[in-house]
C-alpha cells in the first residue's frame, strides 16, 4: 500500500515567501455532474514572521488565476495564531462558486486554543472548517459531498458516517485528510498534506521514505509522500505544500498548489 519513494526536483529555497508552482491534475472516471469542475488544493501555507503582505497577497492572486469552481484547504496555515490571521486577512478576497472548506493540521491544533475560535476566524474569509464533518453541495444531476477529519497528531479523526456508505453515480466524495493516512471507508478522492513532499529529497529518499513518522507518537505512516496515487480504488492526491516549519529549507521539493479538473 505504501508509496515511499518520489521524484527529486533540483530546487532549493528557503520557506516564507510563498513561491509556489501550480501542479495541474486531471481526475478522469468521474460521474456526469463532475465533468468540467475545477478544484484548487491549497495546503501547509506555514505563513512565517518573515511572509510579508505582498507574499500573502501575490498568494492569494495566484489561487484567484486559477479560476477555481471551489477552494478546498489542507491545514498547517500557520505555527501561530498571529500568522495564521495574518494568512486569513489575504483571503478574504478569495472567491469560488461552491464555496471554500478547510481542515486543520497539527500546528493550527498547537495554535489555536479551540476549535471554536479557528472557526470563526475562517468564517471570516468564507471558509468552512470541517472537523469530523461534511457538507453536500447539490449540482446538476448528482451531489458533491466534501468530507473534512480532524488532523491525527492531537485530534481524533473520524471518517465514518461522513459520506454515504456505498459508490453511486449521484454521488462523489472527496475527503480532506491533514494526514495522508487511509480511512477505513475510502472515499472517490481524498486531499492530504502534511508531508512537505518529503521537504528533503535526495536521489528520491526523503525522511518519509525511512519511516520519519514511525518514531513518532502517535506513530503515523504516510500512505503516499507526495503526488496522485490510486490505492486500493481510491485516488489519493498529497500535496507538496507550500512552507515548513523547523527547518525552513525545501531541498529538491519545490512548493506546490495543486489545480484538478474533472473529467
Amino acid at each position: 500500500m505504501y508509496q515511499h519513494f518520489s521524484r527529486p526536483d533540483w530546487y532549493l529555497g528557503r520557506t516564507g515567501h510563498l513561491n509556489a508552482a501550480v501542479a495541474e491534475h486531471r481526475i478522469g472516471g468521474i460521474p456526469a455532474f463532475m465533468r468540467g469542475l475545477r478544484a484548487l488544493f491549497v495546503s501547509d501555507v506555514h505563513a512565517l514572521d518573515s511572509t510579508t503582505d505582498a507574499d500573502l497577497a501575490a498568494l492569494t492572486a495566484q489561487m484567484m488565476a486559477a479560476k477555481p469552481d471551489i477552494i478546498l484547504l489542507g491545514g498547517d496555515y500557520s505555527d501561530t495564531r498571529e500568522n495564521a490571521c495574518r494568512v486569513f486577512a489575504a483571503w478574504r478576497a478569495l472567491r469560488a462558486p461552491l464555496g471554500l472548506y478547510g481542515v486543520k493540521g497539527n500546528n493550527d491544533s498547537e495554535a489555536w486554543e479551540s476549535d471554536r475560535a479557528l472557526r470563526r476566524e475562517m468564517a471570516g474569509f468564507g471558509c468552512k472548517l470541517l472537523v469530523n464533518q461534511s457538507a453536500a453541495l447539490p449540482l446538476a444531476g448528482g451531489t458533491l459531498i466534501i468530507g473534512g477529519v480532524d488532523e491525527h497528531r492531537h485530534g481524533c479523526p473520524r471518517a465514518d458516517g461522513l459520506f454515504p456508505a456505498r459508490p453511486s453515480r449521484k454521488h462523489y466524495r472527496i475527503l480532506l485528510s491533514h494526514y495522508p493516512s487511509i480511512p477505513a471507508q475510502k472515499p472517490e478522492l481524498m486531499l492530504s498534506g502534511h508531508t512537505h513532499g518529503g521537504q528533503f529529497n535526495l536521489l528520491g529518499v526523503t525522511p518519509y521514505a525511512v519511516g520519519f513518522e514511525r518514531f513518532t507518537r502517535p506513530r503515523r505512516a504516510s500512505a503516499a509522500i507526495s503526488g496522485l496515487h490510486e490505492i486500493d480504488g481510491m485516488r489519493l492526491l498529497v500535496s507538496k505544500g507550500i512552507g515548513a516549519s523547523r527547518i525552513q529549507l525545501r531541498v529538491c521539493v519545490r512548493p506546490e498548489i495543486e489545480l484538478l479538473t474533472f473529467g
